[in-house]
């Protein structure tokens, strides 16, 4: 930031045109430098980031709109003039918003929306903005703006996050809409499905009044006034249309206003694109929204069907609730592209969604994204889910499945780009290096994908609908999962048996499985009592557990824990939540580790008494194989830091050698190992008892 805002003065024009402004090769870059001057100058200041970044908002349609309505020959006023004054700029620029934002949006604007920010910053930003066209430098302006200035504050009050443009492209070319049909976004944030669904629309219009026409059957809402407002003005500037975009609450509509009562109805929609807020800490625990929504109630597993019960949840996830909320606005025919957290996509608890779902009609996709799709706003991870309702469902059909690994940015935002062998970039035939992007041949390459098979490398294939397990749509668990099974599955040489079919049988005992106690975990009320290891997943590697937990207890708490947890030797212990890098951890528990406590976030097996189809050392074996680290991979689903495969575990199988001599051979080696590692640790203990300090 200059020490004094008329270091800026030199930096006016005379007579700067439309023609004149330059394309950005990234947006962001600026909008980031105008950040960092605002934080530097109000950081001290300014307490009110949200309605800092609305007045930022404000300037840049003032920028939007000049730009929008000028000729090219035409000179600009957003520009700070040679000898303009801060004051004088900052007199032009509330004219400019008063009259030609407000004044010809006065149906979206009213009088209370100002320019506040002070002459200084005004001028800032302008002499930032003047020699750039935000037309030429992006597609999705807002989209840019908004992950600056907006995305952080979104986040924490409403878990909210913006789109990144090449996944909202490659929904809406999926879907590929057409013009006349209706489209819908109810959680539409700035309008960034709206905008991409405007371009695919307009390229098949013919006429300037059927471009018009489309824009008029674009719908969206957004709980949100601040997003709707701007999602309307953008879209309206951009097209000289008139969209139809509404400041409610989508899972609301009994208490919808009049207008958006009579426009937004049940079963009307041709397309829905949506990306709709989703946490644990926002749910919706209103009964009166709840008891509209079938998920919005208890569902139970009766005979291995998920039936609807007449009880409500406590509370439910928005995101689940706007799942079904997109099925009632869709007509018969309608298609959705909704983006969700990827454990709706396999957790066994969450199956009576698809259960609701495939009784509505018909999975058209499942894309998997990889984890830094939404980074550096959010590491949660996240599927697409593409669909389409039907009053007549077919027995069986095709399912799209991809894999998207690369999404064009690192975790940090940072643009990546396809490599050559010796670390150079790799260019296209005009020069232009090549982005590291999955997304944007995705659409040609699933229209050309072929079915799975497990005898091929794939990331993208068709699965026919009768041959989903279990409700699992994870396209991983197919590739990396059932490829390797299926050949074991013919294997002679091996028997795959789950360990839910192991503790129905009792031969492996679990505290999940029903047969062994589950301990409770002790509260850090009682850590530093004592000296006996409270054992957290951190402290599982390498199959030993690290006995110099901090974590600490007494002697007198373990005795009361003991016969809950029931630890003894022979016992495996597997990390089942946790970071993700923990998970699928194992240890054995030796004569040095019976004292202890463990977290809940461990599991717990015990193999039966004198077995000789699977001991304790063949299990732990059997755990650390390729194909059983693979699966729990494939389970584990991860939000923010943390990971889980909660109750999934039961769901693996293992592949347990048919000949008995085989697994004694496995089990004695793996018992070797084990016994010289417990030697190699009394010996480090005894160290110091050995060799005395004097």
């Amino acid at each position: 930031m200059p020490a004094n805002i008329t270091d800026f003065l030199t930096n006016g024009t005379e007579g700067l045109k439309k023609q004149d402004l330059i394309k950005s090769p990234n947006l962001k870059t600026i909008f980031s430098t105008i950040n960092q001057h605002l934080y530097g100058k109000l950081k001290y200041t300014d307490t009110d980031t949200r309605a800092r970044s609305k007045q930022i908002i404000n300037l840049l349609l003032c920028k939007l709109v000049d730009e929008v309505s000028k000729k090219p020959e035409e000179e600009v006023e957003f520009c700070i003039k040679n000898g303009e004054s801060p004051e004088e700029l900052y007199i032009k620029i509330r004219k400019l918003f008063d009259e030609k934002v407000r004044g010809k949006y006065a149906d979206v604007l009213d009088e209370t929306e100002q320019i506040r920010l002070t002459k200084d910053l005004v001028y800032l930003i302008v002499n930032e903005l003047q020699h750039i066209s935000l037309l030429q430098s992006s597609k999705d302006i807002f989209s840019d703006a908004f992950e600056i200035f907006v995305s952080k504050i979104l986040k924490d009050e409403a878990g909210q996050f913006f789109t990144p443009p090449n996944i909202v492209k490659f929904m809406v070319n999926y879907l590929d809409p057409e013009p006349k049909t209706l489209i819908l976004d109810p959680a539409c944030g700035h309008g960034g499905f709206l905008l991409e669904s405007k371009e695919v629309l307009w390229n098949k219009c013919e006429t300037e009044k059927d471009k018009i026409n489309a824009v008029s059957k674009l719908f969206g809402i957004d709980k949100d006034l601040f997003l709707a407002k701007i999602s309307r003005l953008y879209l309206d500037i951009l097209s000289n249309g008139k969209s139809k975009i509404f400041c409610e609450d989508s899972l609301d509509p009994r208490n919808f206003r009049d207008e958006p009562r009579d426009q937004i109805k049940d079963d009307t929609f041709d397309f829905i694109f949506t990306n709709p807020p989703f946490g644990v800490k926002i749910p919706i625990n209103n009964s009166d929204i709840l008891e509209d929504y079938q998920l919005g109630h208890v569902w139970k597993n009766v005979n291995g069907k998920w039936e609807m019960q007449d009880k409500l949840v406590k509370q439910q996830s928005p995101q689940v609730l706007f799942i079904e909320r997109c099925v009632q606005l869709l007509r018969d025919g309608g298609k959705l592209g909704i983006i969700l957290p990827e454990g709706i996509f396999g957790n066994p608890s969450d199956r009576y969604i698809w259960e609701y779902l495939t009784s509505k009609g018909t999975i058209l996709g499942i894309i998997s994204l990889d984890q830094n799709a939404f980074q550096p706003y959010t590491c949660n991870k996240t599927s697409i889910l593409l669909f389409q309702k039907l009053n007549k469902i077919p027995n069986d059909y095709l399912i799209d499945f991809a894999i998207v690994e690369n999404v064009g940015h690192d975790k940090d935002g940072k643009i990546l780009y396809k490599l050559n062998k010796d670390g150079s970039k790799q260019l296209d035939s005009t020069g232009n290096a090549i982005l590291n992007d999955d997304l944007i041949t995705l659409n040609v390459r699933l229209r050309e994908a072929e079915k799975f098979d497990y005898l091929k490398e794939q990331k993208c294939f068709k699965i026919n609908f009768s041959h989903i397990k279990n409700y699992v749509f994870i396209p991983v668990y197919y590739t990396g999962v059932e490829k390797t099974l299926k050949n074991l599955a013919i294997n002679e040489e091996i028997e795959l048996l789950s360990i839910r079919e192991l503790t129905e049988k009792k031969i492996l005992y679990t505290n999940k499985g029903g047969y062994l106690p589950r301990g409770d975990e002790i509260g850090s009320h009682l850590y530093g009592l004592g000296n006996v290891p409270f054992i957290r997943t951190s402290e599982i590697n390498n199959w030993e557990i690290n006995l110099d937990s901090y974590k600490k207890t007494s002697e007198e708490v373990f005795n009361r824990y003991k016969e809950k947890q029931n630890i003894e030797v022979g016992d495996i212990l597997l990390v089942k939540d946790g970071g993700p890098n923990l998970i699928g951890k194992t240890a054995y528990i030796t004569e040095l580790d019976k004292n202890i406590i463990i977290q809940s976030h461990i599991f717990q097996i015990k193999t039966q008494e004198n077995s000789e189809f699977i001991d304790s050392y063949l299990l732990l074996y059997l755990l650390n194989v390729e194909i059983v680290q693979k699966q729990i991979q494939a389970i584990t689903f991860v939000q923010g830091t943390i990971a889980t495969i909660g109750n999934r575990i039961m769901e693996i199988s293992l592949p347990i050698p048919s000949d008995l001599n085989k697994r004694k051979e496995i089990s004695n080696h793996v018992k070797n190992i084990i016994k010289q590692k417990v030697s190699a640790r009394k010996k480090i203990r005894n160290l110091a008892l050995d060799y005395p300090l004097e």
